[in-house]
């Protein structure tokens, strides 16, 4: 028991570390490709990931005699089709195109505090879709925790660019893709996690880049500047890199690991380790990028994720005692 408990922890924490060098990985390749071809890219080299990993469960199947349903599900249903597709779109590229649009105007760091935000969006929407009843301590942390966001987005507004190196219109435009970032992301997980009951997440992120691979690969294709060969884009070591990060780590294996580390360790545990990514993103942002990370984006830092903690966990104390 305590093995498979400190498995899954393992498996979490490795998960969100690589969800914490998205924003700087985003970042290098900003540099070279702009935000919409980024996110093409980035979906692209995932969705060849997800093929190949498609087609070795398949053979293996075969190899050792398994169900290929179970493995391989060659059939499903139009809504399943449908409900792959959407959440394809919504975590393919809606919230990783946010994200780079958000990155073309803000820095790496400041992003990460405004997307701690997410836990509670995403509680927020499993109140509509799911209709869950949170209690009202977590409605009491989830107003303190928005009104701390708001209060560095203000400040960082009017003190110009002071932390970011960006004009007040430059953080205007990050903040409007940071929240669009957190409703795309609440919306699609939200979705998957319905389709979760039904398939493994392997099989759901798998299948969702495979719908939406030809939507990525022609746009890429369509985006590509002519003067810029593939040798050329692979000369620029750090956006090249970049963009291989995206696909492998942030996009499938983190998403994958991920799914195995809630599905193992329980969805009200393991999931408070997402918590550490926004200060893992700000070492990972002065390390990288060389960006300025003040005093009070720490302190911004802690306090939205202590209201967050605070929020999620008795939102779970919450759903146990009902179940």
């Amino acid at each position: 028991m305590l093995y498979k408990r400190m498995q899954s922890i393992s498996l979490g924490l490795a998960a969100v570390a690589m969800f914490a060098g998205t924003f700087p990985a985003t970042k290098l390749v900003l540099d070279i490709y702009t935000p919409l071809h980024t996110t093409c890219l980035r979906a692209s080299c995932a969705s060849l990931f997800a093929i190949m990993y498609l087609i070795f469960l398949n053979v293996f199947g075969r190899i050792m005699n398994k169900d290929k349903k179970i493995l391989f599900p060659s059939t499903f249903k139009f809504t399943e089709i449908r409900e792959l597709f959407f959440v394809g779109v919504m975590l393919v590229f809606c919230f990783p195109g946010a994200i780079a649009f958000a990155l073309a105007e803000v820095s790496s760091s400041y992003s990460a505090i405004v997307l701690a935000m997410l836990p509670l969006f995403l509680s927020a929407f499993a109140v509509i879709l799911a209709k869950e009843r949170p209690p009202t301590l977590f409605w009491i942390c989830s107003f303190i925790a928005a009104i701390l966001v708001i209060i560095l987005m203000v400040t960082t507004y009017i003190s110009g660019d002071n932390a970011t190196n960006y004009n007040n219109e430059n953080v205007l435009l990050g903040n409007f893709w940071l929240i669009i970032a957190c409703i795309c992301a609440a919306v699609g997980y939200t979705k998957s996690a319905s389709l979760n009951s039904r398939m493994s997440g392997f099989t759901v992120i798998s299948w969702g880049l495979c719908l939406t691979s030809p939507i990525s690969f022609l746009t890429t294709l369509l985006l590509w500047p002519n003067e810029f060969s593939v040798l050329d884009a692979m000369h620029h070591n750090s956006s090249f890199w970049g963009v291989v990060y995206l696909g492998l780590f942030s996009m499938f294996v983190g998403n994958c690991l991920w799914s195995i580390a809630l599905s193992r360790g329980g969805i009200a545990k393991i999931s408070q380790l997402q918590f550490l990514q926004p200060f893992l993103t700000l070492f990972i942002s002065f390390w990288l990028l060389g960006d300025i990370i003040t005093n009070d984006m720490i302190i911004f830092a802690f306090s939205v994720s202590l209201a967050v903690i605070i929020g999620q966990r008795q939102r779970f104390i919450r759903t146990i005692k009902h179940s």
